[in-house]
């Protein structure tokens, strides 16, 4: 028997309603990197990875948003990915997502440009006591950073909404952390990078209703943390969850939004002219 008219027309509206569509300017990213969650280059091309419950592999893809293969990291463990960071040598994979405080085992894999892990890096947090699990806390991690000789991590805190930054060598070993300032953001964030050229930091972040936001910093100086100033800005991005932000040689800023439920997962360049300072 054959739906009614009325039916079918309900149905395919429905559908329509509820079809995803992509933000303007916005670059179709494929399903199998639905989580991205960090972002990096390699060559002309962008590496990105998958945040937890995915495979210990990075994902190279085009400015089109074709994927171009994947690199195997074998004897890591993706137990939570957060981020992806890097120097000329080396990539810095981020196991530092820790949503309810209940992690003993956070750790930076250390890999060469050939994707060979050569080691990695534990730490953990001087001022946590206690493993209980808790929502609310401060030793979540979605974000790190090359600078320099050093790594630099960015908290998540579902707390405060501020964000904790600490820094630790790039060398193996086992480093607990202690903080050496803290940003009111006013929104979770969920990745960074740094473009030592200009000494420009951007991170990006989001509120809990995924209004979404990314932070500058001009003149970005460990030594001068003090002087540092995070201007906030508004992103025009619905749908979207992003969690990874990359500065390319030419000073251009990208970042990726996951594909969560129905949404699709895309690439997305920054222009901040078009963009205003909000509080």
């Amino acid at each position: 028997m054959r739906p009614p008219l009325i039916l079918l027309c309900a149905l395919f509206s429905l559908v329509a309603c509820t079809t995803t569509q992509l933000p303007e300017g916005a670059i179709e990213l494929p399903k199998k990197i639905d989580e991205t969650s960090g972002l990096a280059s390699f060559g002309d091309h962008f590496l990105t990875l998958n945040d937890s419950g995915g495979k210990a592999t990075l994902y190279p893809f085009n400015k089109k948003g074709e994927r171009l293969g994947k690199h195997k990291i074998e004897g890591a463990i993706n137990r939570d990915w957060e981020d992806i960071a890097q120097d000329s040598t080396h990539f810095y994979i981020a196991d530092t997502g820790n949503n309810y405080a209940t992690r003993k085992d956070l750790t930076i894999y250390i890999v060469n440009q050939a994707f060979k892990l050569e080691d990695s890096i534990k730490v953990s947090y001087a001022s946590q006591t206690k493993f209980e699990k808790k929502k609310k806390n401060k030793y979540d991690a979605e974000t790190l950073i090359a600078y320099g000789d050093s790594l630099l991590i960015f908290s998540k805190n579902r707390k405060s909404r501020k964000t904790q930054l600490y820094a630790f060598p790039k060398k193996a070993g086992s480093y607990s952390l202690e903080k050496l300032r803290s940003f009111e953001v006013n929104a979770l964030i969920t990745g960074g990078d740094y473009d030592a050229a200009c000494r420009r930091l951007i991170l990006t972040g989001y509120l809990p209703d995924y209004t979404q936001y990314i932070f500058k910093a001009e003149n970005f100086q460990l030594k001068q943390l003090e002087e540092v100033v995070l201007e906030r800005y508004q992103l025009p991005l619905s749908p979207a969850q992003i969690e990874a932000v990359k500065i390319l040689e030419d000073g251009s800023v990208w970042i990726t939004s996951e594909g969560e439920g129905a949404n699709l997962p895309y690439l997305y360049e920054v222009d901040f002219n078009l963009l205003s300072p909000t509080k």
